[in-house]
């Protein structure tokens, strides 16, 4: 049997992100999934909770604020990447460049970036996340809780990114 954990802190923190992205415009309506975005999702929370396990180790476990700004930016632009990969049928090829630093290259369509550069998403949910761990800081693993608030953000801003292109694509328009 698989181990697994019921956590209210993680349900908090899922809703501290979805609330933010309402706040910030990002959710007009029901939010839109895909098997092929669930598998990118997959791919890059494991990518990045692994490198993040191998720095703890490093660092006694602590990320300064502006490394965790870094990741919500970081998630958010891999979303962009995720989406124009998968309207591509390309592969997705998420190298973890920038995750802490803030120096993300993104590789996405013209319409999604321009958009996504004038988005403050993701530093705002970097700081409703710091605020909300602050608060909760006790609650659970805090590696675990981050990232059940970065796969929300990318969740989110995949959902975003979809809504740009579908009305980038409405018929008559260009």
């Amino acid at each position: 049997m698989a181990e697994f954990s019921r956590s209210l802190a993680a349900q908090a923190v899922a809703k501290c992100v979805v609330e933010c992205a309402a706040s910030c415009g990002l959710l007009t309506g029901p939010v839109a999934t895909s098997p092929r975005l669930a598998e990118a999702e997959k791919e890059l929370i494991i990518k990045m909770l692994a490198e993040i396990r191998n720095r703890f180790g490093e660092n006694s476990g602590e990320l300064h604020p502006d490394e965790v700004s870094s990741m919500f930016t970081f998630v958010f632009g891999k979303a962009a990447e995720a989406v124009t990969n998968m309207y591509n049928n390309q592969p997705d090829k998420f190298e973890l460049n920038g995750m802490l630093t803030g120096q993300i290259p993104v590789y996405a369509e013209d319409k999604i970036t321009e958009k996504f550069k004038a988005s403050s998403f993701p530093s705002e949910c970097a700081e409703k996340y710091l605020a909300w761990s602050e608060q909760c800081a006790n609650a659970a693993d805090p590696v675990l809780l981050l990232f059940e608030a970065l796969k929300w953000c990318f969740r989110l801003s995949c959902n975003y990114a979809i809504s740009i292109v579908e009305a980038n694509n409405k018929p008559g328009e260009n």
